[in-house]
Order: structure tokens, then C-alpha cells, then sequence
């Protein structure tokens, strides 16, 4: 706050005084003059408020936010839609039709105790079945939010894709991670590369913190984890998987 100063007494009096508090001296008022001048034009302040109360921009204003608004909610429809229809995944067969599937845990830990074995290749279709039967046994390890129906997998160069089918009142609903699986000094590590919830992609940071949701499959499937662990090598490439043993100790 500027002070006007008394030229005769020196006091310092408030901006709005016109003569000295003190002496009664008239005050020069020249400073204020020249601050007041610094700001907004009288013009410039009528052009201003004329803008913001200009009903055509109010006009125009109020319809951006309606569109936006339109927009907004129609992708909001649109993701939700692409999350409930579901992926393309294999019907599910009915009990007790095809092949049997094969005993893939027992044939980890043949292979884990005896070094010269061959590679195991497994395919798709085979790994399915497997987890069809293995993760009947297993329900009890399995969400109780949701009915768990099936896990499925899909392998690509380098890649492991699982699909969890689950079910509300009967509706089914599919969530989906993809990650490059490495087998190293007897430990399994996976690094997300995304996924999907129904047919809606989602990002690998965001899917680093969806994981969750496939925890109670992670769970159920920890023997399987443990076998797999046992072996040399895992190598995904389209449609297959091969698992190489650990060769054996040198004496």
C-alpha cells in the first residue's frame, strides 16, 4: 500500500486522506495518480464484461460442455459394451467328450528326476485340457465372488496369454494377461505385456495392477508353478510350448 507522505511534517498518511493527519498540510496526491494509471483501462474493462456476458458465447460455451458431455458417455458405453463381449476362445466341450488330457504334471516330474529325458512339447489344445481337469479338483482355491468356469492359454514367439473365464448369475465374463515367461536358476519370472477385460485392451502399466484378479488361478496352479520350475528351460512359440529338463550334475 502506497503512503502518501506529508511535505511539511513527513508523516506518513493512508492513500485516501487529501490533507496531513497531523498538520493539516494538503497532501500530494500525484503518486496514486500515476499507480492507478497502471491499471485496466475503463474501456478495456467494458470490452472485457461485454465478452464474458456475450450470449452467443455463453451459447457457445454451453454447447461445448453438452457435446463433451455426448462424447464422454458414448465412450464410456463403448468401453463397457467391448468389455462384455467376449474374446475369441474355443467353446467349451461338454464332460466327458475328447481325447483324455494329458498327465502334464506327472510328466514335469519324470522329466525334473531324470536329466537325459527328451524336451516335452505341449500344445495348446493339450495345456487346455490339462487345465480344464486339473482345476476341477482345485475349485475350493478359486474365487468365491465369482463362479470360476475355465482357464484357457495361448501361446505365441516368447509369449504366454491366459484367459479366465468366470461367471455372475450365469453371465459370463472373460479377463485375459499377456506376459514373456522366463525360467531362470530354477525360478519363474513373468514380465506384463498387457491384456484385455472382455475385448477391451488394457495397458501393461494398468495391467501390472489388474493382476490381481487372477491371483486365486495363480494360487490353484502352484504345483503346476513348482514342476515347471524343476525344468532346464521353457520356450513359448505359436501354438506350443516346449520344456527342457535340467542336464545332468556332472560328478
Amino acid at each position: 500500500m502506497i503512503k502518501l507522505v506529508c511535505p511539511e511534517c513527513r508523516r506518513e498518511n493512508e492513500p485516501e486522506r487529501i490533507y496531513c493527519h497531523d498538520c493539516g498540510a494538503r497532501l500530494d496526491r500525484s503518486a496514486l495518480a500515476k499507480v492507478a494509471s497502471k491499471g485496466e483501462d475503463v474501456k478495456d474493462t467494458q470490452r472485457r464484461l461485454r465478452q464474458m456476458f456475450d450470449p452467443g458465447r455463453i451459447k457457445l460455451r454451453l454447447l461445448f460442455f453438452k457435446v463433451s458431455k455426448i462424447v464422454l458417455g458414448a465412450c464410456a458405453v463403448a468401453a463397457l459394451i467391448q468389455m462384455a463381449l467376449p474374446p475369441d476362445v474355443p467353446p467349451r466341450t461338454k464332460p466327458g467328450t475328447g481325447e483324455f488330457p494329458p498327465q502334464i504334471n506327472m510328466d514335469l516330474e519324470n522329466a525334473a528326476m531324470n536329466h537325459n529325458a527328451a524336451p516335452l512339447r505341449y500344445t495348446e489344445a493339450q495345456v487346455n485340457a490339462y487345465l480344464a481337469g486339473a482345476l476341477k479338483s482345485k475349485q475350493a482355491a478359486l474365487s468365491k465372488v465369482f463362479d470360476f468356469e475355465r482357464a484357457l492359454v495361448n501361446f505365441d514367439e516368447n509369449v504366454c496369454r491366459v484367459t479366465a473365464e468366470r461367471s455372475l448369475f450365469g453371465y459370463s465374463f472373460f479377463s485375459a494377461t499377456s506376459s514373456k515367461v522366463a525360467l531362470e536358476n530354477g525360478k519363474l519370472t513373468a514380465s506384463n505385456i498387457g491384456g484385455s477385460i472382455g475385448r477391451m485392451p488394457i495397458h501393461p502399466a494398468v495391467m501390472q495392477y489388474a493382476d490381481i484378479m487372477f491371483s486365486d488361478l495363480w494360487s490353484a496352479l502352484e504345483r503346476e508353478k513348482k514342476a515347471v520350475a524343476k525344468m532346464g528351460s521353457i520356450e513359448f512359440h505359436p501354438q506350443a510350448v516346449v520344456l527342457t529338463p535340467k542336464p545332468p550334475v556332472s560328478p
